[in-house]
């Protein structure tokens, strides 16, 4: 029996197996030189392995043999090596050594015992220019590509390489872009993109860093044609938008997010990350957007300063975020900074929410000014209520799905189903004379949910008491929720 003659689906997973053993028999690492000798100096050079071969290039090794069988094996090879590409910037230097391209050949290399190389400039852009050249005279290939990534490229010219060869890759579904293709590309452009190949595009990320100050100041770069705000950008089919990074060369804004929202009605993931340049008024209008369809929203606005959480800033018309945050009926996953939060958040308890729940906040709705009054002492208890009520319908509804919530707020980070506060109690500690608190216990949790410091270790540790005994310190003035 010929095996072409099996069903397509087990055909598929033997080949599939058979590309995996070849992955780990096959070299999983490339090779480099210590130093590169200078003119008139002798010098030893060391080999070292200099890291692994990215998972596209294994792929591509491991299926070399699969591909010279026959027409069959070489289209699935194809499609299962050309799936996932990244496309990255090259340092432009590096060390050559008596090394083949061929890494099946690295055994050869082992068995040299003084290696020689120099060093040598590369073209940054070399791996764009040949990916763009591949695709314009190869298009078959570019067809087999689902997912993309291109990172280290800011320029106009590049972006116009990037958008010249994914012109060519009909059925892409997910892409990662530099944040200037936003302002260098026109609309037509992204419209092919987005919806104009045989595949909708259904992933967008988009990433945003400081350029460098040379590319920041050529003229050329600093082009914004608008596309967003061209009718022709259509992404009523894109179902997951990510944008992550922060810059302040033409940043992305909430002005960007107001014109996405025209027609980003379908999203079911949303993700702001490490970006300050975006404020919650931005995020609203893209969650309103996509409000009967969103799932995940992630809104952390963070900037690679030390992780700060700047002011997420307020709503331009009088929505409660509370009630549109309950009126998404799909929406299971949160994590979001917010101006206020109250007690609404939590009410309604046919909510899908499931797992972690996080929310960043302020002030306490109705109590904008900041201050620690008693009616703000009780808006507090009500919302810690209320949200420990909806962990327990959750938890005893007909299919049980455990959520965990967590609050930010005041400098303290709140656990209401474990009626736990964590914070620096220390001052309370000394003008109590020792006394207060009483329920302290050593707390794992940092201050980075206010400052958003990574160190947990390094920073000053925070201490965890009871609910109870937190809120009645509050009303004692033995400490304080005034921002």
């Amino acid at each position: 029996m010929n095996i072409n003659s099996l069903p397509y689906e087990i055909l598929s997973k033997i080949l599939e197996e058979t590309a995996k053993l070849n992955e780990q028999s096959g070299p999983t690492y490339t090779f480099g030189l210590s130093q590169a000798p200078l003119p008139l100096q002798k010098s030893t050079l060391q080999r070292y392995v200099r890291g692994p071969v990215p998972p596209e290039l294994l792929k591509w090794d491991a299926t070399s043999a699969i591909r010279s069988v026959c027409w069959q094996w070489h289209e699935w090879a194809l499609g299962y090596a050309l799936k996932d590409v990244y496309i990255r910037r090259w340092k432009g230097g590096e060390r050559w050594a008596e090394l083949s391209n061929r890494r099946e050949n690295y055994p050869l290399y082992e068995l040299i015992d003084k290696p020689t190389g120099t060093a040598v400039y590369r073209d940054p852009f070399s791996s764009l220019k040949r990916t763009l050249e591949t695709f314009n005279n190869c298009p078959q290939l570019a067809s087999k590509i689902r997912r993309m990534w291109f990172h280290g490229f800011y320029t106009a010219k590049t972006d116009g390489m990037i958008f010249d060869a994914l012109r060519n890759c009909t059925s892409l579904t997910s892409v990662s872009l530099p944040w200037t293709t936003l302002r260098h590309i026109d609309a037509k452009a992204w419209r092919q993109l987005l919806v104009g190949n045989r595949t909708p595009l259904q992933s967008l990320e988009v990433l945003a860093v400081d350029p460098k100050a040379v590319q920041a100041a050529d003229p050329a770069n600093q082009v914004d044609l608008g596309a967003l705000e061209s009718p022709y950008a259509n992404f009523s089919q894109l179902r997951r938008l990510k944008v992550f990074g922060d810059t302040t060369f033409m940043p992305i804004t909430d002005r960007d997010l107001f014109a996405i929202a025209r027609t980003a009605t379908r999203l079911e993931e949303f993700h702001l990350t490490c970006i300050s340049t975006i404020t919650i008024d931005g995020v609203m209008a893209v969650v309103k957007a996509s409000q009967s369809t969103l799932r995940v929203l992630e809104h952390s606005p963070r900037s690679n300063d030390g992780f700060h959480h700047p002011h997420p800033g307020s709503l331009s018309e009088n929505d409660h975020i509370c009630e549109i945050l309950t009126s998404c009926p799909k929406l299971e996953t949160v994590s979001l900074s917010v101006p206020s939060m109250c007690a609404a958040l939590f009410s309604d308890e046919n909510v899908r929410w499931a797992g972690d729940f996080q929310v960043r906040a302020l002030h306490l709705c109705g109590h904008e000014d900041g201050r620690s009054t008693y009616e703000a002492q009780d808006a507090l208890q009500k919302l810690l209520q209320q949200a420990r009520r909806l962990i327990k319908r959750r938890a005893h509804c007909v299919i049980p799905r455990e959520l965990y919530i967590e609050l930010f707020f005041a400098d303290f980070i709140f656990e209401p189903g474990f009626n736990a506060v964590h914070g620096d109690f220390s001052l309370a500690e000394i003008t109590s004379g020792g006394c207060w608190p009483q329920s302290r216990k050593p707390s794992r949790k940092g201050p980075y949910g206010s400052t958003g410091l990574y160190g947990k270790d390094e920073e000053e540790p925070f201490e965890r008491v009871d609910e109870a005994e937190f809120l009645a310190g509050a009303r004692q003035n033995r400490v304080s929720i005034s921002i």
